[in-house]
């Protein structure tokens, strides 16, 4: 099992996202649609105005041959129990459950980051929490253990462009990595960036100014197979494993 976890600023769209590719299986201190439950996080977001990321975007996934292993009210507990290890039990969120029933499933959890109190939940050391919590699952519902074989991790040549537009295409095109595990999710992310994805034989992004750059010409990672092997369940587990961050 892997969870992602992320700081965001377009709670209402992230929650779209979410209602759109799946459907909702709990929601916590909320109700509604996805407007309607935006409607209820803003209402607390309005009263914090140091905060700029005011959510959490978090994906948690079980591993391919963990198909068919846990049921939607296991999905559930795990999202109630993912809460309380990161803090915002007592915090609006929803959790949508994607690609039910397919080696692929998966949930996403959309919280508010601001308490009653107004005060944001923290964000930091989350991915040493997504360790524990993952372990402790896999643990008490029989799945399988995230790969920690060190023999499986293998450099991979960076390539470094001299164009400072490259560079914060690069950056934000890496960041949108972190917590996608599908074309579709980087796409998503990206576009909350106004960035564009294009993709056909290969792979193209164009930025904000309108500048389109073929993946492979950002570096070489992000050619259309670089990025699918990235965001795959095994290279995403040994990321995971290795506290490996951009």
């Amino acid at each position: 099992m892997i969870a992602k976890l992320q700081s965001i600023s377009y709670t209402s769209n992230a929650l779209q996202y979410c209602e759109r590719g799946g459907q909702i299986l709990y929601s916590n201190e909320c109700l509604g649609s996805a407007k309607q439950i935006y409607d209820q996080m803003k209402l607390l977001e309005d009263r914090n105005d140091r905060c700029e990321k005011k959510a959490f975007h978090i994906k948690i996934r079980i591993a391919p041959e963990d198909k068919s292993k846990l049921t939607n009210q296991d999905w559930i507990d795990i999202a109630k129990d993912y809460a309380k290890k990161i803090g915002f039990h007592n915090n609006l969120y929803a959790a949508y459950i994607h690609e039910e029933g397919t080696s692929k499933e998966h949930i996403h959890i959309v919280a508010s980051r601001i308490q009653e109190n107004n005060i944001a939940v923290p964000d930091s050391y989350t991915h040493y929490k997504n360790m524990d919590f993952s372990r402790k699952i896999e643990k008490q519902y029989g799945l399988r253990k995230v790969d920690r074989k060190l023999e499986h991790f293998k450099a991979q040549e960076v390539f470094i462009p001299s164009d400072i537009r490259n560079s914060n295409l690069k950056d934000n095109i890496l960041k949108a990595m972190e917590i996608s595990d599908s074309l579709d999710d980087l796409t998503f992310h990206l576009k909350q960036q106004n960035i564009q994805t294009k993709i056909g034989r290969g792979i193209s992004f164009i930025d904000a100014n309108g500048v389109r750059k073929k993946g492979s010409e950002i570096d070489r990672k992000l050619s259309l197979k670089g990025i699918e092997k990235q965001l795959s369940y095994k290279n995403q587990e040994r990321k995971f494993n290795y506290g490996i961050t951009r």
